[in-house]
């Protein structure tokens, strides 16, 4: 046969099929369509075709520098500097080991770093509370894509047995700090010398911290626009908060009192900021340069000994911004130094100017949801009544205790206690910090 009749009867033999049959692979042959369980086509539609993927370049993967970070730093800092510092530690532990952590680890792995911290413990003796290893291991799992995760409720499962079988009877307990109410704040405010700009700024965050239950990393991103006086109080606008990231931000007024002078206090801050400019290389405060008082920058700034602006030339993170961290130690040297360190045995720091006044609202029978508007928690959350309350019995006197009728020491009423006039106990003892 010639070859031209062998290449007719090739052709002659061949099987003409549907482009619809073209959806059916040949047995034993590659597919050659991108199906997955998400593809939606029309009738007569073909899906695209694996081979025919889209001619990327090196460009179509490059993104510039800004983005990059905007990338990386996505999300709160406190939130990345936390979720990068639990992931390295771990990976850290993994080499150690012998361990794999990356690209992609087992759940055995992650099981036997958990039951090393529950074992071992912090540095400093004392156990991982079941809540920070709980945030631990979420921050470990999610590192990994979806697909490949260990499995987090096994470990959750663990975290749980641990609370209930040694962090609890061992006497672990949730830390909390102090709630800083008003009878205790002014205690505070009266210890500060307020004659100096140091004085005049920590007394006007603190007192704006307390009436608007602030955060301290809220309190910081404060700007100067964001504060206005009125006759009968102050009015700030709070752009976002821990639990409102997204939305509108918010106006809210807080009215004058004798007790916190509000508008004094924020007042006098306030002119000071109008003295200030930024500092130079030779001038902490020179004559004629950039103002403070400018709407887009912080209300509250870092000052040197003397008064004046610190320059912020090394602050990469936070700019001309304070820091939370920087916020709660003023508040813990501020109740120190007024003798109220500790209240009711909890530590007082910035967070105590979040449940102080919480507090004296729940006593003064407030509703849930005007404190819940007040703290800016959300419309049906129950933190500010199971979480933020420091009830302090000598706040209510209309809270009665039967043990009232038993004689000081077991013995009988003297003169001087039923006149009132015994020694009360000291607010703690002045051996603790």
């Amino acid at each position: 046969m010639s070859t031209e009749a062998t290449e007719l009867e090739e052709i002659v033999d061949a099987e003409i099929v549907d482009d619809h049959e073209r959806l059916l692979p040949v047995a034993g042959a590659p597919v050659p369509y991108r199906i997955t369980r998400h593809t939606i086509l029309a009738e007569g539609e073909l899906p695209p075709r694996a081979d025919e993927e889209p001619p990327f370049t090196a460009k179509d993967f490059k993104v510039p520098d800004r983005v990059k970070k905007r990338i990386t730093e996505r999300g709160a800092r406190n939130t990345r500097v936390n979720r990068d510092s639990t992931r390295t530690r771990f990976e850290q532990w993994c080499a150690k080991e012998g361990r794999i952590a990356q690209p992609t680890t087992t759940t055995a792995n992650v099981a036997a770093y958990f039951g090393y911290l529950m074992e071992t413990g912090k540095q400093d003796g004392s156990k991982y509370s079941p809540d920070s290893l709980l945030a631990y291991c979420s921050r470990i799992v999610s590192w990994y894509p979806k697909g490949e995760r260990p499995d987090a409720s096994l470990v959750r499962e663990m975290i749980e047995d641990y609370r209930l079988e040694e962090f609890i009877p061992a006497g672990g307990e949730k830390e909390q700090s102090a709630g800083l109410t008003l009878k205790y704040l002014v205690k505070v405010l009266a210890k500060i010398d307020e004659s100096t700009r140091i004085g005049r700024r920590d007394a006007a965050m603190l007192v704006l911290q307390y009436g608007m239950l602030y955060r301290s990393i809220e309190v910081t991103n404060l700007l100067v626009k964001q504060i206005r006086v009125d006759t009968d109080g102050v009015w700030v606008w709070t752009a976002m908060s821990k639990t409102r990231r997204k939305g509108k931000g918010r106006w809210r007024f807080i009215r004058d009192r004798a007790d916190l002078q509000f508008v004094a206090r924020v007042r006098a801050w306030l002119a000071d900021l109008r003295e200030l400019c930024e500092p130079t290389e030779h001038d902490q405060n020179p004559a004629v340069g950039e103002s403070a008082y400018l709407p887009t920058k912080p209300l509250f700034r870092a000052l040197t000994t003397t008064g004046n602006l610190k320059r912020r030339k090394n602050a990469t993170v936070r700019g001309l911004f304070l820091t939370g961290r920087a916020v709660n130690e003023m508040v813990k040297a501020r109740a120190k130094a007024a003798g109220v360190s500790l209240i009711n045995g909890l530590k007082v720091t910035s967070h105590s100017l979040r449940a102080g006044p919480n507090t004296d609202m729940a006593q003064a029978l407030v509703p849930l949801a005007d404190r819940n508007t007040a703290g800016d928690w959300s419309e049906k959350s129950e933190l500010a009544d199971n979480v933020y309350n420091r009830p302090d019995g000598s706040i209510d006197v209309s809270k009665k205790d039967p043990l009232d009728a038993v004689p000081l020491f077991g013995r009988p009423l003297t003169a001087s206690v039923t006149s009132g006039n015994a020694a009360e106990p000291p607010l703690q003892d002045a051996g603790l910090n």
